[in-house]
C-alpha cells in the first residue's frame, strides 16, 4: 500500500522542467559525447542520449495516439536532432488534454501522467550526462522532491515490463530532506511495501538534499 501524496507540480512546471533538463542534458552530451555514465558504466553519454531520444519517441507516441489498450509503437525520424525531438516532446504534451486518455504501464492512464514521468527522466539523466561531463548541477529541490514521492508510487508499485518483482526485507527507511520540508518513511511488512510522509523513525535513516535523496534512490 502506497498512498499518494496530496502535492504534486503543475504539468507547466513539468514541462518548463523538461525543456530546461532536456537542453542541459544535450549541452552535456554535445561536451563530452565519449565520456562513461557511471550510473550506466555500458553507457557513453551518446548511448545516454540514443535511450532518452527512444523514451520521448515513446512518450509521444502514448499521448498522439490517445489509444490506453496498450503500448503504441513510436516511430522516429533518423534525421530529426534530439534538439528538435525535444522541442516535439515538449509540444505534444503541452499541447494535448491531461485528462486525454494515453497508455502507460501504471493505473492513471491519462496524458498528464506522461509530464511528470518525461520530467523525472529528464532531470536525473541530465544529472547523469553532466556528471559524466563533469559539469554536475544538483536537481531542483522541488522536482527532485516530487521525484522521490513519484519514484515511490510509480517505481516501486508498477513495472514498465511487469517481469521483475521486488521482494522487501522486513524493516523500515526514514529519509529526511535537509533543504526543504520532505519526510518518507518505508516499511516493509511480510514482503510488501508501505509508505507513508511523517516524520517518524526507521531502522535506518537518509539525511540528505532532495536531489541527493532522489539520486541516492535511484542508485
Amino acid at each position: 500500500m502506497i498512498r499518494a501524496m496530496d502535492h504534486q507540480l503543475t504539468n507547466d512546471s513539468y514541462l518548463a522542467h523538461l525543456a530546461a533538463d532536456g537542453r542541459a542534458l544535450i549541452a552535456a552530451v554535445e561536451a563530452a559525447p565519449d565520456a562513461r555514465v557511471a550510473a550506466c558504466p555500458e553507457w557513453t553519454n551518446t548511448g545516454l542520449a540514443e535511450h532518452v531520444a527512444t523514451v520521448w519517441n515513446f512518450a509521444i507516441a502514448q499521448v498522439e495516439s490517445g489509444d490506453p489498450s496498450g503500448p503504441q509503437r513510436p516511430s522516429s525520424d533518423p534525421d530529426e536532432s534530439m534538439s528538435d525531438l525535444l522541442d516535439r516532446a515538449v509540444a505534444v504534451l503541452s499541447d494535448a488534454d491531461p485528462d486525454a486518455p494515453a497508455w502507460n504501464w501504471t493505473d492513471d492512464q491519462r496524458s498528464g501522467w506522461w509530464c511528470r514521468r518525461m520530467a523525472h527522466e529528464a532531470s536525473v539523466h541530465r544529472w547523469d550526462a553532466q556528471e559524466a561531463a563533469q559539469t554536475i548541477e544538483p536537481i531542483d529541490a522541488d522536482l527532485a522532491t516530487d521525484g522521490i514521492t513519484e519514484l515511490i508510487e510509480v517505481g516501486l508499485r508498477f513495472r514498465p515490463r511487469g517481469g521483475w518483482d521486488l521482494e522487501y526485507p522486513n524493516g523500515s527507511l526514514h529519509l529526511h530532506r535537509t533543504d526543504g520540508e520532505g519526510e518518507w518513511l518505508l516499511t516493509a511488512v511480510d514482503g510488501e511495501l508501505v509508505a507513508t510522509f511523517e516524520h517518524a523513525k526507521g531502522d535506518a535513516a537518509a539525511r540528505g538534499t532532495a536531489s541527493d535523496l532522489l539520486l541516492y534512490l535511484w542508485g
